[in-house]
Parts: structure tokens; sequence; C-alpha cells
């Protein structure tokens, strides 16, 4: 493995004028760890260029604010490299924007805006991101219309049960952007020629979640599939299996609500901005039962999604609400009588509402604060002491059972501040004949107007019409739900969108649930899919966030493909595979139930990076080199799933050797604390440091002792013998030296290979020996993780000289995340060893000594042969006393210096008090400072990179005038 090296660090983040405010200042002047006093502002304010990128760190804009574009896309126009991303700077998953940068030299980005907001409008004026998540935004550009067309996937905000796609345009790559006409969608719905790809709703597709009752059977059911958008307000139980027809509603805490399918999310809670509510009750079909019949008896089938039904042509009107998210004044202050629904407008009879015998009514209320009340046997709803009274709450269904003929009459009231409202009254008549009755318009249980948000499950929306569902949009547009037979396309979630640089051709890779890989070739105009060219592949090996490349660009032969695992916003093995042809796809046959596999075009996956991918998911695949001589760099993206604001951004690179792995093609990447490229030059810079540990002596706490050759008990560690690795190509071995054999993936941690140092129990220690005292550079850690979120380690890093005395180099014993850590280091040692403390589960806050293990300890140096030399200091001399607030410090010029990095102590040990600086220039000024001993040091960063020693370390004594 080759392994590159970055440039010392950004000049400009870190680089102040001459005179600098230091650590060495009164308490009413001290500056910490992140904060600068207005005597420093300005100076690092206009010193903010990067000369390298700051992997895993905040990476600032040229206005000095965190760069907001996760998930992205990039694109070279002329000269300028432009980056899209998701806007995550609210901390949520919901949508907060895309936006758009700049950048010449791919370190620093200017901030060209958001290109989609929460105000984009579609082509017909509809607010469709008003409430909702867009992920992994990416760009093309056709030539032929001259147009820039942005992809994105599409979510409503409580789930990922859309699956959709969303596409816009624009004139100028910095926008304006319109969504276009299909506003999102599943790529391939509404196809509906017998050649177009995609799920037919009622059609048969096999289900991957449903687990056989013999565990022997490796089959899978098949069940009926159903549109996941638009959404149904939950209404109904699952259906009983011997009576489907016989519907029992939920409880009135959930009924009317918009459960977004796992139980615990809603669609209408948390909306931040103005939002246009649209709901339609539609008469289903009956419910088709045949799948639940041909599976239940040997799957584990579930009524809810093997009993299904289907709407038909009859919908009611549609009721519309508009939500402005703002302060309401006294909007609704005034008392106000109550609404009873369904209503007379809705009724044939000017006396009464007709209704079917199992409907009910609703009240809804226009007073904030107002408490409902109302009375089913015509009584008076304002007597406080009628004991027919009822205090109505959301979610209540009012029941209009009976006999034909038989009449409930509905009083209701609303009472604020002691006041009671005028009295709503609404007769409701079961009806001789049920074609008297329509299919009532659904309910909304909040007006129009202007609110600050909706709590949890404070916006509802009923249905009068038992038996019907309601459909409901947030986008703006009527719902309007699949019937049996259409084509519902295929879902789509973590995507890309790729131009053959071969062919100029473009498509869509997208993947769905946790099962399908999929390559959809883009029309002429890169705005849709082509209904009639779609294939899968890597199906069920859970892949997500693919990046494609074509080797060797217009005369490459491979496309290559890297994509994650799932894991949530938790890190995983990144893998990849490799095609000749993306086309080859389309021409393989059709399964009976409509599916094509193009699985023969594409190599077997094969692991790339650590066990976490140095904690990144992959987004995108740049040559900043030529044709000939590629430079590719690897972008991905490190989440922070506590507080995703917070994410951060990995890019390294990243070599292709087509006739590596055995003829197979082979992809490297490996971790650098900061990437230095040079895009005019076409290259990524090398570093100066090397890996110093690799194979070299180790000494641990003693390694788990497990059985030889197989496990002791189904699911338990063991090792392998030399004739099992060699005749069945397994490898399990959990000795120490496994921690530093170069060896740091692991394609799955239940398979039949293992290579890691895992102890006999916590806490534990695992130490190299580099051969003599070398200086170092930083470390990287790969710890084992378990389905990509369940631990983390907590440990800290010493090193020594002589195995006995040992010097704190990091401390991570608080450690919060997952996976991959790195670590700069300084001084010259020998010895380096990692403690760890604990494995902790996060997810679970629990103990997790059972998921301990070390893949790989990288311990990088110093690669020179002879060290430069370091600055000279000149004044003030060791041991002067100086008689003034402010003390200059100054030292002899290095030749080809392109900074000096300064340090101060207040020990002569240089462990306490520890405050640094950075400057151009041979010379710092502290102000204000506190009297006391310090001790001070300075070293040089070269033009190249390089790092000097630092200089012998001097004393100075501050006192009173």
């Amino acid at each position: 493995m080759r392994h590159r090296r970055w440039r010392a660090s950004r000049a400009g983040a870190l680089t102040l004028a001459a005179t600098l405010t230091l650590g060495l200042l009164p308490a009413t002047a001290l500056i910490t760890a992140g904060t600068a006093t207005a005597a420093s502002t300005e100076a690092s304010t206009e010193a903010s260029a990067y000369d390298a990128i700051p992997n895993g760190q905040t990476w600032l804009d040229t206005d000095g604010n965190a760069i907001q574009a996760h998930g992205g896309g990039f694109l070279k126009v002329g000269d300028t490299y432009y980056w899209v991303g998701e806007n995550k700077a609210h901390g949520s998953a919901a949508f907060g924007g895309v936006n758009l940068y700049k950048s010449t030299d791919l370190e620093n980005w200017e901030n060209a805006g958001a290109i989609l907001s929460v105000d984009s409008a579609d082509v017909n004026g509809n607010r469709i991101l008003a409430h909702s998540k867009v992920e992994r935004p990416k760009l093309l550009y056709n030539e032929e219309t001259g147009k820039y067309v942005l992809w994105g996937h599409y979510e409503m905000p409580g789930n990922y049960a859309a699956s959709e796609v969303i596409v816009a345009t624009a004139d100028d790559i910095e926008g304006p952007y319109t969504i276009t006409e299909k506003g999102h969608f599943r790529p391939g719905a509404g196809n509906e020629g017998a050649e177009a790809m995609g799920d037919r709703a009622g059609a048969l597709i096999e289900d991957w979640d449903t687990a056989a009752r013999d565990e022997t059977n490796t089959e899978h059911a098949y069940r009926p599939a159903q549109a996941d958008y638009p959404p149904r307000v939950h209404q109904y139980q699952a259906p009983d299996a011997d009576s489907p027809e016989d519907l029992q509603y939920v409880s009135d805490e959930d009924y009317g609500t918009s459960q977004a399918g796992n139980g615990w999310s809603y669609h209408l809670n948390d909306i931040a901005h103005d939002m246009t509510l649209k709901a339609q009750t539609y008469r289903m079909e009956e419910f088709d039962r045949s799948a639940y019949d041909t599976y239940s008896a040997d799957y584990n089938t579930s009524t809810g999604s093997y009993i299904v039904r289907y709407p038909t042509e009859e919908s009611s009107a549609v009721a519309t609400a508009d939500y402005v998210i703002g302060d309401p004044g006294g909007e609704r202050a005034e008392l106000a009588a109550p609404g009873l629904h369904p209503t007379l407008e809705e009724s044939s009879s000017e006396e009464v509402v007709f209704v079917n015998g199992q409907d009910s009514a609703f009240v809804t209320t226009n007073t904030d604060g107002a408490q409902l009340y109302f009375t089913t046997d015509g009584s008076d709803p304002a007597d406080g002491s009628n004991e027919a009274r009822q205090r109505y709450w959301d979610g209540m269904r009012l029941s209009l059972a009976g006999e034909a003929g038989q009449r409930t009459t509905v009083r209701a009231v609303a009472v604020l501040d002691g006041e009671t409202s005028e009295e709503t009254q609404v007769t409701y008549e079961v009806a001789e004949d049920p074609a008297d009755v329509p299919l009532f318009r659904p309910v909304l249980n909040r007006p129009s107007g202007t609110y600050d948000g909706f709590g949890y499950k404070e916006l509802r929306v009923y249905s009068p019409s038992y038996g019907a569902e309601v459909y409901y949009t947030m986008d703006g547009q009527d719902p309007d739900p699949a019937q049996r037979g259409e084509n519902i396309g295929f879902g789509s979630r973590d995507l890309t969108v790729y131009q053959d640089e071969k062919t100029g051709d473009a498509y869509l890779i997208t993947a769905q649930d946790h099962i399908y890989m999929r390559v959809w070739k883009l029309n002429d105009e890169f705005t849709d899919v082509v209904p009639e060219l779609e294939y899968d592949m890597y199906v069920g090996d859970h892949r997500e966030a693919p990046a494609l490349v074509r080797h060797g660009g217009t005369a490459g032969q491979y496309v290559y493909l890297l994509t994650s695992s799932q894991s949530g916003w938790y890190p995983n093995q990144t893998q990849y595979g490799r095609t000749e042809d993306l086309d080859a796809g389309f021409d393989q046959p059709r399964d009976e139930h409509g599916y094509r596999n193009g699985q023969s075009i594409w190599s077997a996956l094969q692991p790339v990076g650590d066990n976490t991918a140095y904690h990144s998911q992959p987004t995108r695949i740049l040559n900043i080199g030529t044709e000939a001589e590629p430079e590719y760099v690897y972008m991905g993206d490190r989440w922070r799933p506590d507080l995703l604001s917070r994410s951060t951004y990995v890019w390294m690179p990243l070599t292709i050797d087509d006739a590596g792995n055995d003829g197979n093609g082979l992809v490297d990447f490996s971790f650098t604390p900061e990437l230095d490229v040079d895009v005019a030059g076409g290259r990524i810079n090398e570093p100066d440091w090397e890996l110093v540990s690799l194979n070299q002596p180790v000494e641990a706490s003693p390694q788990v002792d497990v059985p030889v050759g197989a496990p002791a008990e189904e699911g338990g560690d063991w090792e392998t013998t030399p004739e099992q690795e060699e005749q069945e190509g397994i490898y399990r071995h959990y000795n120490a030296e496994q921690a530093n054999d170069g060896i740091d993936h692991d394609l799955d941690i239940h398979d039949d290979t293992e290579q890691f140092f895992k102890s006999e129990g916590m806490p534990f220690h695992w130490q190299v020996d580099l051969g003599e005292p070398t200086e170092l550079s930083w470390i990287g850690l790969s710890f084992k993780t378990v389905s990509g979120s369940d631990n983390v380690h907590r440990y800290a890093v010493s090193a020594s000289n002589d195995g006995e005395r040992w010097t704190e180099l990091a401390d991570n014993t608080s450690n919060l995340r997952i996976g991959y850590q790195n670590h700069a280091l300084e001084g010259q040692y020998r010895y380096v060893r990692v403690d760890v403390y604990s494995s902790f589960d996060l997810a679970h806050g629990r103990d997790a000594a059972w998921a301990r293990g070390l893949y790989e300890v990288s311990v990088y140096g110093s690669g020179q042969d002879t060290a430069p030399e370091g600055p000279q200091l000149a004044a003030p001399e060791d041991g002067t006393t100086v008689r003034h607030d402010d003390v200059g410090f100054a030292w002899e010029p290095v030749e080809n210096a392109r900074r000096y990095e300064f340090q101060s102590f207040r020990n002569e040990e240089l462990t306490e008090g520890k405050w640094q600086r950075s400057t151009r220039e041979p010379a710092v000024t502290a102000r204000n400072v506190r009297h006391g001993d310090y001790w001070w040091r300075v070293r040089a960063v070269l033009d190249d990179g390089t790092k000097t020693p630092w200089s012998d370390a001097w004393q100075v004594t501050v006192r009173d005038r």
C-alpha cells in the first residue's frame, strides 16, 4: 500500500500578523481554545486561506463559516470547481437547503448561495420542499440543452418510505433552479408501456424482510407491491386475517395522525416553514388476501403487508389548508363557535347530513386555547351540570352508528377563560340508500392561518367516511395515489448521477431499501430516466452511497463503483466493483416478476480502506490529473449522528490499478489528516512522513483464549488452522501482530475471516517498538465496530524511549465517535503504546467489552534522512527578566520558511500552560502579559511542508515595571 503525506497544515487559519495576542494574558482578556480577542480577530479574518484540506475537522468557507455541503456532488466549469451539497446547519435530517460553493484550488471555497430552499418552486409554482428531506444532491451539465441539471434524493420528513428523486434545472450553474414538471417521483413511475421498468401496484415483489418459519428455508415470500407516496392518514389497525373488511380504528391518541410507519415518528410534526396541506378521501377496493393465503403458512407474514387493497377512481373534494409559520399574534384569540364535520354543505338534504351507519363526526375550533364540549343526545353542551356533556379531545371520533333512519344530533360549544361561545348544531341521519351519502371531504383539525408551529400529534386529518382511506400531501399538489396495476416505479434512496467520460451518456445509480442497487439510463435532457433501461446489481448486499469514475477517462476500459454498506449515519466498510460497459446490463433478460439482474457485467465487491473507510462515506471521485496520468481524490462525508451540523469531510488520495488484485482491478485509498492538492499542477503533493510501525515488533495484553479449528459454541470466537487457511481460504487470528500487519479492512464481521487484535479482557494495551527514536507525526487507529453503530473505544496514546517512562500524547478516554481515530503526535520516541480502558455501546448506553478489538494501529513519522535545523532564538535572551506588560519575542529567520509556530509554557518541562500561535514573521508580541515565569520555543514550517525541530526552550520572567 502506498502511503502519501499531507502538507503540514492550513496556513491561513493559523497565520496571524506579526503582532499577536497570546495566552499569557490576565483573566480579563484570557483567550480559550477556539476563541479570539478583538486584537486577533481582524488578523485571522484577513488570513483565512487554506493550503491543505482539513480532514475530519471543521472546514471554513472564505467568509469564515463552516462549509455545509454534505452528501455532495461536484462539477467543473472552466477553471472553477462547484460543490453542491446538503445544508445541515440546523442540525437535523430535515431539509435545510442545498448549498453551492465554488473554488479554483479545491481548498478554499466561496459560498455561492442556496440553489434549493424551502421556497424553491416547481414549474407550477408549488413550494414542494417546504416540509421534506433532500439528500445527496448531484449536478450534471447537458451540452445539448445548455442546462445544468440537479438531482437529489427526496423524502417526507418522518421516514424514508417515499424513496423518490427530485430534479431541477437552471441556465446558469449558480441558478436560479426550477424543479421540473414531475416534481418528486420514483424513477420509472407512471410509465405504462409493457417494457417500462418498475413495480406495478398489486404485483408480487420479493420480500426480503419476512422470515420463513423453517430456518432451513432460504427462499423468500412475495408480497403485493404498494405505493408509499402519497402517505395515508393513520386510521385503522392492521386488517384481521379472518375478516379484513371489519376495520377497527386505532386509538384516539393516534387517530388522524401522520404516523410514518415506524410507530414513533410523525410527518405532520415539527413544521418549521410555511406549508400547504391537502387531503383527499378515496373509496377503496375490497381487500386482496391472495398473497397472505399463499405464504402465511410457511412465512411469518403480517396482515398489513399481505392483505391489501387499492384506491378506486372515486374520491372526495380536496380539503386544503395554508399554514404560515410565525407569530400568530391575536389571529385566533377571539372566541368563536366550534365547527362540526361533516357539514350540511356536503348533504343532499337541507336539514340533516346523510351518513352511513359506521361514519363519524368531528369537532374543530378556530380559537387558540379553547376547550370543546359536546353532546350527542340533543342536550345542552353549555350546561356544566349536564352529565351527557363530554370534553372533546383531538383524535376523538363521534360515532354515528345506527339503523337506517336513526338520527344523532350533535351540539358543541367552545369555552375560553370562563366564557362560552355560540353553539354549533348538526343532525346526522343514517341513510336508507347509501347512494345518498357522499364520500366526505377530510377534516383538517386546524384551519388555515399563522401558527408558531405544530407539536407532537397536534395537527391531524380526520375521515368521516368509514372504510375509506385519506391520502395527503404537504407540497401543494393534490394527492394522487396509484391504483392497482399502475407503474409505481422503483424506490430510490442514496443516489448519484454519472456521465460516462467515454460515451457522454448519463446514468442514475441508486439504492432501494437495503436490497437493490440499480442503474438507470437518463434521457437526452438528463431530467428523467429512460423507462425501459434499468437493471439491478449487488442485490441483497445492502449497498448505498454510490460514487463512480472511469479509470483513464475517454480511453479507460473500466468504470469503477465505490459504495458503502447501510448502517444509518454510522460508518462501515466501503467496497468497490467494476464493469467495462454500463449499458450491457440493459440487454439482460427479465425474470418472471419483471426484474432485470445485471450482476454478470459487474465484478464481485472488494474492500477498500479500513473497516469504516476511515470514518467516511463515499460521495464522489474526482480526477485532478490527466487521463494519461490521473490523480484521483476520494471525497467522503464524516457524519456526526448526534449533531449533523458538525459533520465534516474526508478527502483522500485514491489510486486505481486495472491489472492489480490478480487482474480484477485494485482500488486503494488511505487516510491523511490533511490533503494538499495542487490543482494547477494536476497532482496531490507527496507527504514528508512515512508509515514507521508496519510489521515492527509488538507487545500487548494477553489475547483472547479461543479454540482452534471450530467454535466451541455457535457464534463464538475461534482461530483457523493452517490447513483451513490453505484449503478453505479462511483466516481467523486475534494475536497482537494482526494490528500492524497492514490489513485494516473487514468485509463482514460475521464471516469466517477475522484479522484483528482481541485481548483477553478489558482494559488492555498494545504497543509497538519502532526500533529507534523517531520523530513522530501522527497515529491512526482502526477499532472494531459492530453493525456500524454500536461501540466506541476509549483510550490514551503514550510514547517512550526506554519502555518504562511514558509520556501521554493523546487522551481520548471520553471518546464519543466510533470507528477510525487519528491524533497528531509530537516528539522523538521509540515506543508507542495504546491503552484501551473501555468499549462502550453508544446506541444502548451500556458496556460493550464483547465488541473490543484493534484492526490496525498506524504510526507515522518523519521520513527525512537529515532533519533541518530549527530556528535560533534571539530575544529576550534565556533567563531575562522583562519589566513591562508587552513582551516581544524574536528569532533568526529560517531559509524557505513559509511560517513559524510559536509556543509558550508555564513550566520548564513544557507540559503546563501551553499556548501556541502561527506567524509568517520571525517575531511576535504578547500584550498584557501576566507576571511570572515562561518558557518559549519556535519551529519553522518550510515551503514543502516540512517542519523543523523545535528550538531550545528559553526562559523569560515578567515582573512589574
